[in-house]
């Protein structure tokens, strides 16, 4: 559209490309159209004959008419084929049944140099050391997760900025020196860019992974984002459109990096269809969910822990892919203080979850306890643990790293009640970010983001009937 006119507006309707341009537009279709440009570039060079090219014309032409006669005929599209289109792979699928190509190792020998995969193995085994060790941490325990995936199958590809240097958590390290600059790509800062690449590289064939250094920054990516959660439905399943997009994001308490690396991403995401989104606060979960998301034929989106990526260490179930449709009960409350009223479930995820551990004992001290939930699957939300909790402890309060308005806690909240209300004892409880940016100061952060002190007290306020 730079170098061409413009024959027509934007809709067919759009009046302002007609008005007083008659003559105008007559002499851009005789000597500026394209098409017709092309036509005659390439027959006065002798690429084809005049013969050919009517030729041509004509089997367009009847393509066309074809696919028209096709369309008139079809009976319209049942009503529950739209949720059928949501996913290209259902939300309950086991992804450590899907087979690795089997051109795998071929390509692997043809592109990969032999000192390259001697380093690349090292590094894998020096990792997975680490992790039966119980020391690997989140975005060491992604990277071992890429890495196996890129080698299972030479389709993976990979973008990341700083990719070289291992960006800055080591996530992509060592994937340009091991699988060459075309499939393991050092990108420029421009999200948009990167993901609109590996969206166009998702349609083909690819199974392209983005890493963001920081998740906030994938707002520059909106439009590609919403476009790949669309194009399975788009294309009427036609294409898939595998896309793992992975990084380190939330706010923790006192995480000191100001309201532009402070944003609740995961929660502007949450409304585009087609995606499915995921949260890891562990290395296991990291490392599960990366593997299972890759092999995904659909766009995925792994939000982790910002200030947790190196800090939070523990071993890992080598080899293993993990649900996308599943949360995690990490502590269960006991018994008596169920039967007594005095259990209450808390739903959580990112930093919420490390400061809902570190909670339990000055919670217990008050004589209650609670079911701590790990929201690992964002969307799809995973409403078959969430209930069997609730038809425990039948409260239920929410540490949430989002805003007030349209966060994670706000749509927890309306699916509770529209679903499970016939199990709650109390309302809601939501600890959740106020609507404010969030301030780099810490004595001001504190005014905004919810952490463990908050989930005592909101835990006691439960118990004790003060809502």
């Amino acid at each position: 559209q730079v170098h061409i006119y413009r024959l027509n507006g934007h809709p067919p309707a759009d009046p302002e490309h007609e008005r007083g341009r008659k003559e105008e537009k007559a002499w851009a279709r005789a000597e500026q159209d394209p098409i017709k440009e092309f036509e005659a570039k390439y027959t006065e060079n002798g690429m084809f004959t005049a013969d050919e090219l009517k030729a041509a014309r004509k089997d367009v032409l009847a393509e066309v008419k074809a696919c028209v006669k096709f369309a008139d005929e079809s009976p319209m599209p049942p009503m529950e084929l739209a949720k059928e289109l949501e996913y290209p792979d259902a939300p309950d699928t086991d992804y450590n049944l899907k087979p690795a190509p089997a051109f795998a190792d071929e390509v692997n020998a043809r592109t990969i140099a032999p000192e390259a995969m001697e380093n690349v193995q090292a590094h894998i085994t020096a990792l997975r050391e680490k992790a039966n060790a119980g020391e690997i941490s989140v975005g060491d325990a992604i990277n071992l997760a890429i890495h196996e995936e890129m080698l299972r199958d030479p389709t993976t590809t990979i973008h990341a900025e700083d990719l070289q240097a291992g960006s800055s958590y080591d996530i992509p390290k060592l994937t340009q020196q091991t699988y060459g600059q075309i499939r393991a790509a050092d990108e420029i800062i421009d999200e948009g860019h990167f993901i609109g690449k590996a969206l166009g590289e998702g349609m083909n064939g690819y199974r392209p992974i983005v890493e963001l250094m920081n998740t906030n920054f994938g707002i520059y990516g909106m439009a590609e984002l919403s476009s790949a959660g669309n194009t399975f439905a788009t294309t009427g399943g036609q294409f898939d459109m595998p896309m793992t997009i992975v990084g380190a994001g939330g706010t923790a308490p006192n995480q000191a990096l100001g309201a532009e690396h402070s944003q609740p991403f995961h929660a502007y995401v949450m409304g585009i269809p087609g995606l499915k989104i995921c949260s890891a606060s562990t290395p296991d979960a990291a490392y599960g969910i990366t593997k299972s998301m890759i092999r995904d034929n659909g766009p995925c989106f792994l939000f982790c822990p910002v200030k947790m990526m190196k800090e939070s260490k523990g071993k890992v179930d080598l080899g293993q892919c993990m649900r996308l449709d599943k949360a995690a009960l990490v502590h269960e409350a006991d018994e008596a203080c169920v039967k007594s009223g005095n259990a209450v479930t808390v739903l959580t995820y990112l930093h919420g979850v490390k400061e809902a551990q570190m909670s339990v004992d000055a919670i217990k001290e008050e004589g209650f306890d609670v079911d701590i939930i790990e929201l690992r699957a964002l969307k799809p939300l995973d409403m078959d643990t969430i209930k069997e909790s609730l038809a425990r402890t039948n409260k239920l309060c929410i540490l949430d790293e989002s805003t007030k308005s349209g966060g994670v806690g706000a749509t927890i909240s309306a699916v509770i009640a529209e679903e499970l209300f016939d199990l709650m004892d109390a309302p809601v409880k939501r600890l959740c970010m106020d609507d404010a940016p969030v301030p780099y100061a810490e004595t001001m952060e504190k005014g905004v983001v919810k952490r463990g002190e908050d989930l005592v007290q909101g835990v006691f306020d439960l118990c004790t009937k003060k809502w």
